[in-house]
């Protein structure tokens, strides 16, 4: 069921408000943080409006994604409730020694719960460090009640708390201190230093604890049991306190934790090395212990300086990947105040009045509740609720995958001498998976976050696989392998759990979830189990109005359910030469061997099959029949007019039935009689079910596909199930061996038949952009989406021909050829002759063997082109005369699957490796789209946000307002295609936006600013404007000539002839003829008409 989000954390936060408002100062709690007291102080909380909030709380963790934040609110809450109904309910004796018990009873049962739900917390959010120190407070304060409880229990005379329940609290927080380094520990948080530093403290505070609560009688060194034992847990204690010390400085951490952590150590081993003097007897064993301390803590402390060094280089590489996070996240809001998370405590505010003598030892591990005020009781804080964006994905996903680019150079080139390689070297996948988690503890509602962190544990998961396989050919250590692996599967299929809880929204989690089913339970797998997601997203209602998305996962949950069919029958039927298990469905097998240490290495040795495997195949034939009958349901029910959804649907099933289901039925059916001894006749086709399922592929859209009629073509001329048919009549209605050969060419020429009556013919109607969007498919079904109708014809009309040709008479051929050129005649396309059914007269050799033979190269292209009619055209060419001829051997343009892009009227080849992105953000800017789209779909060679053009002053050009598109040019063409199934679906900044072909390249724009270099006029059209400056002199000169020649005319009249022959020799256009004073030339733009002047009479010499 759908639910709303805000609406109900709003509501949660209203009951907060009220339970709390007598506990505080200050009625508002989100400004009280400053004044804040401890709830068990003087005013208690509000109790009814607790139970309301922590209902609430149930209720959204039940149906909801819950945030780290909340889940700590949550068990805050719930502790607050449990220990106040618990006070109510119970009858104090006036005696202190009894209240004091009671109240410690309470807050243990409190802090129990509490720790209850913090664990699951973790579960859902391990990467969370501030989570995992408010956890190890929380049991830590546990431990310490547990304690007090057994002091005044044993000081009462009552039965005090068994030993072996103590070391379980113990030992359960010792694993919440191993989980906590494993999670931030390893170098993965390296900005919060802060909160990862306290958590060492608490750790160290606990093992002084341990050391202190050692019983003051038994003495090290006494031999017997108890001095033995003794012996042996001081030496434990002392062991993890120097782990503790080297894991310590391993870690690289900021914000001067490393400063700092050198105080803490040397105040911690002082006090161990104190605690473990007073332990031994005598002063000559004071004294051994002594020197032996200190010879120790000159060893540990040389490896924790060469490890604080490492540490430190491993923090510079990191500190940048790290400073780009906290960027995004304060500019998104949802930065952790890390300066100001822990305000200093004030010494005279009193916690509890409940209180026992422990020891100063002890003291630390009591939480203080007042440290967590600010973070719990507050309702205005954005961080850790899960607001993470776009931007502080982006940000951890470059840190991810930094790192996993340098563990893959590691497996290719092995361990170098970075400090980044050797932490990688040290950690391997859990280092990069640490990263992951705290990316999903502040984004836990990015799509691409979870699906890169699922790629990349499937990618190990194949990893570890492949060189398990290489140890059990090896005869090496497969253990550790299994080991390994097991623990990666059942961290993939937890990830791909909390995956689809937290983007219920998104289909390719919910497939990413089943394919990881399939994948790492393979062994057992449950058929219901795989339907049970597809249920979930429906029942959730996010998907619903997608029946695209829909209908996709129905058929992804049926292959992985059919791949578990065929590796049970591959595995179950083949054996190796030294019976080791059998070959898998997905590996090759060889058709024939030549040589003989590839057969004695190769060889596959099929067995029968065992009757257990076979039932379990037969009940899986029948679940996945079910599957697909109720996928059919929900076509008929839900999307009843959807007719590419019930072709893909169709095609999907005829396929599986064709290829899988059908032969595997067969030879289940032929195993039962020859077990049976019976020799049962077969009333009906073998393949039935998967002939009505091509019939009713063909059948679901009108008119036919040409790739549906070619994938039932297909499948007649190469199976031979539909001709295994025994009738007990006398007459047969079916063909025998003999006979099957010609029965199986007619059937095809019948369906070729069939197929040319029902198709329309090419260029008959354009389909649009939209319909052909939805032939498009996901993920996996992208295989099934068919092709261009025009070119899917063309194809199919080239087969038939062929067909005919080679199994077909003159009159078959010759039908065949009217059929194809009905169908053909319309398309813009020219046709091209096909070689194969050109046959040249006999007569004719000049135009087989002339000049217009056709290349080698050019014949298959012309194979390839698709069919074309053959005609006969006059054969009579002059040998002589050398005349051209008409011919239609010119090679066309191949546009077959070459998608279009219609602009206005027209349509134009689309560019194979750009996409036209729209529908984005005024803010979105070049490398953003870079960002967004080259971690999901691969390389990026340009990408541009379209602007309006703009003009200043003298032509130059300068940024415009975005126009909220752009263009994207990919590496690779299966780029493009990914691309454009995230269509309607991708999210950029918050929207949703458009992906289309584009039929421009995105390289081939002039990026903004970089306008000419030249002034405007001798730019890209100087030569035009060159012209016409040119032209323009010309009457201008012309005119300025004729005006000096009338004065001189006036002047010279007796000039002589030869001084006028020369002047009449010189070009009027020459420049050396040409004398401009300086009112020749006119003011720039100025317009004026030429003056008109009587020429006089020129004489002739």
């Amino acid at each position: 069921m759908s639910y709303n989000y805000d609406q109900c954390v709003q509501s949660i936060q209203e009951h907060r408000r009220r339970a709390y408002a007598n506990a505080s100062d200050a009625p508002n709690i989100g400004t009280a943080h400053a004044d804040a007291v401890s709830i068990t102080t003087r005013l208690p909380p509000d109790l009814e409006a607790l139970q309301q909030s922590t209902d609430g709380f149930a209720a959204l963790s039940e149906h909801c994604p819950m945030t780290p934040l909340l889940w700590m609110q949550y068990a805050h809450d719930t502790e607050v409730l449990m220990e106040g109904l618990m006070m109510l309910e119970s009858h104090f004796a006036k005696g202190g020694s009894d209240q004091q018990l009671q109240q410690m009873q309470a807050k243990k049962s409190a802090l129990e719960s509490s720790t209850g739900i913090l664990e699951l917390a973790l579960a859902e959010f391990p990467g969370c460090a501030l989570l995992h120190f408010y956890y190890l407070e929380t049991l830590a304060d546990y431990v310490y009640q547990c304690e007090c409880l057994h002091k005044l229990s044993a000081q009462g005379g009552d039965i005090s708390m068994e030993a072996s329940d103590r070391v379980a609290t113990l030992d359960r927080l010792n694993t919440g201190f191993e989980m906590a380094w494993q999670a931030v520990g390893r170098g993965t948080h390296v900005n919060e230093g802060m909160i990862v530093s306290e958590i060492y403290r608490l750790h160290g505070s606990f093992l002084l604890f341990r050391l202190s609560s050692l019983p003051a009688g038994l003495k090290v060194g006494v031999v017997n049991d108890v001095g033995t034992k003794n012996e042996f847990e001081t030496n434990a204690i002392l062991q993890a306190l120097s782990t503790l010390f080297q894991k310590w400085s391993k870690t690289p951490m900021g914000e001067g934790s490393n400063d700092e952590m050198m105080q803490d150590l040397e105040y911690i081993w002082e006090e161990a090395c104190q605690l473990l003097l007073s332990l031994c007897d005598g002063n000559q064993q004071k004294l051994k212990r002594k020197q032996d301390l200190d010879e120790q803590k000159v060893t540990l402390w040389a490896n924790i300086d060469g490890e604080r060094k490492k540490a430190s280089s491993l923090m510079n590489i990191l500190a940048s990947h790290e400073n780009e996070v906290d960027v995004a996240m304060s500019n998104e809001g949802i930065a952790l105040p890390r300066s100001s998370l822990f305000p200093p405590q004030d010494g005279s505010m009193v916690e509890s009045s409940i209180d026992c003598d422990l020891g100063r030892y002890a003291q630390p591990l009591k939480r203080t509740g007042s440290k967590w005020n600010q973070l719990l009781l507050g309702d205005k804080a954005r961080f850790l609720l899960g607001l993470g964006g776009t931007e502080t994905s982006r940000a951890f996903l470059r840190s991810t995958s930094f790192l996993q680019r340098t563990y893959q150079d590691m497996a290719k080139k092995g361990v170098g001498h970075s400090p980044v390689q050797d932490q990688l070297a040290t950690y391997k996948h859990s280092l990069i998976s640490s990263m992951y988690e705290r990316a999903i503890s502040e984004c836990p509602t990015v799509e691409l976050l979870w699906v890169s962190y699922m790629n990349f544990l499937r990618g190990e998961w194949i990893r570890l696989q492949n060189e398990r396989k290489k140890a059990q050919l090896q005869q090496q250590q497969e253990p550790h392998y299994q080991q390994q692996q097991k623990e990666l599967s059942g961290s993939l299929r937890s990830t791909s759990y909390r995956a689809t809880k937290n983007c219920p929204y998104s289909s390719t989690l919910f497939e990413i979830r089943m394919t990881t089913l399939g994948v790492t339970t393979m062994s057992n797998l449950e058929p219901d189990h795989i339907s049970g997601v597809v249920k979930e997203a429906t029942q959730l209602g996010f998907l619903n109005d997608n029946g695209e998305a829909m209908l996709h996962l129905r058929l992804v949950s049926i292959l992985v359910v059919k791949r578990r069919l065929l590796s049970l029958v591959s595995l179950g039927t083949t054996a190796t030469p030294n019976n080791g298990p059998g070959k898998d469905y997905d590996h090759g097998e060889e058709l024939s061997v030549s040589n003989r240490k590839k057969l004695a290495n190769g060889v596959v040795i099929y067995q029968t099959s065992n009757p257990a495997v076979m039932e379990e195949v037969q009940d899986l034939l029948e679940d996945i029949r079910d599957m697909y009958d109720e996928a059919d349901t929900f076509l008929f029910k839900s999307h009843p007019t959807w007719s590419e959804g019930k072709v893909l649907f169709w095609k999907h099933r005829a396929l599986t039935e064709a290829y899988v289901l059908c032969p595997i039925s067969l030879a289940l059916r032929e195993s039962s009689h020859c077990d049976d001894g019976m020799d049962e006749e077969i009333e009906a086709p073998e393949d039935k079910e998967a002939i009505r399922c091509f019939e009713k592929l063909v059948k679901a859209q009108k008119p036919s596909h040409p790739d549906s009629w070619r994938e039932y073509i297909t499948y007649v001329r190469v199976s031979h199930l539909h001709l295994r048919h025994k009738s007990s009549n006398s007459t047969k209605s079916q063909p025998d061996s003999i006979a099957a050969v010609v029965s199986t060419l007619r059937k095809t020429r019948g369906l070729y038949h069939r197929a040319m009556s029902s198709m329309k013919k090419a260029g008959q109607e354009v389909r649009t952009a939209e319909n052909t969007q939805l032939w498009m498919g996901k993920g996996i079904d992208s295989a099934m989406v068919h092709r261009n109708y025009n070119s899917a014809l063309s194809d199919l009309c080239r087969e038939y021909l062929e067909f005919e040709r080679t199994a077909g008479s003159e009159e078959s051929l010759s039908h065949a050829l009217t059929l194809v050129r009905s169908k053909l005649a319309n398309w813009n396309t020219p046709l091209v002759p096909s070689l194969a059914l050109a046959t040249p007269a006999a007569d004719n050799k000049e135009e087989s063997h002339g000049k217009r033979k056709l290349e080698a190269h050019n014949i298959t292209s012309l194979t390839e082109s698709g069919p074309s009619v053959v005609t006969k055209g006059d054969s009579t060419q002059s040998k002589t005369k050398k005349a051209k001829v008409k011919t239609n051997l010119k090679l066309p343009k191949k546009t077959d699957a070459v998608h279009k892009v219609r602009i206005g009227k027209i349509d134009y080849p689309a560019h194979p490796y750009t996409i036209h992105v729209s529908k984005l953000s005024k803010d979105t800017q070049d490398m953003d789209l870079v960002d967004a789209f080259r971690p999901e779909f691969g390389g990026i060679v340009h990408a541009k946000i379209m602007r309006e053009k703009c003009t200043g002053v003298r032509g130059h050009h300068y940024h415009g307002d975005s126009k909220c598109s752009g263009l994207i040019q990919f590496e690779e063409q299966m780029s493009v295609e990914q691309a454009l199934q995230k269509d309607g679906e991708f999210k950029l900044e918050g929207k949703i936006i458009k992906i289309q072909r584009s039929h421009i390249p995105a390289v081939g724009l002039v990026p903004s600013g970089m306008h000419r270099v030249n002034p405007k006029g001798e730019g890209k059209i100087s030569k035009r404007n060159k012209l016409k400056k040119t032209s323009k002199m010309k009457v201008d000169t012309n005119q300025n000539m004729d005006i000096e020649e009338q004065k001189k005319s006036d002047k010279h009249v007796e000039a002589t002839d030869h001084q006028k022959k020369e002047k009449k020799s010189i070009p009027s256009s020459s420049p050396s003829s040409i004398s401009l004073g300086v009112l020749s030339f006119k003011p720039r733009g100025m317009k004026q008409k030429p003056k008109i002047s009587l020429e006089t009479t020129k004489r002739q010499g």
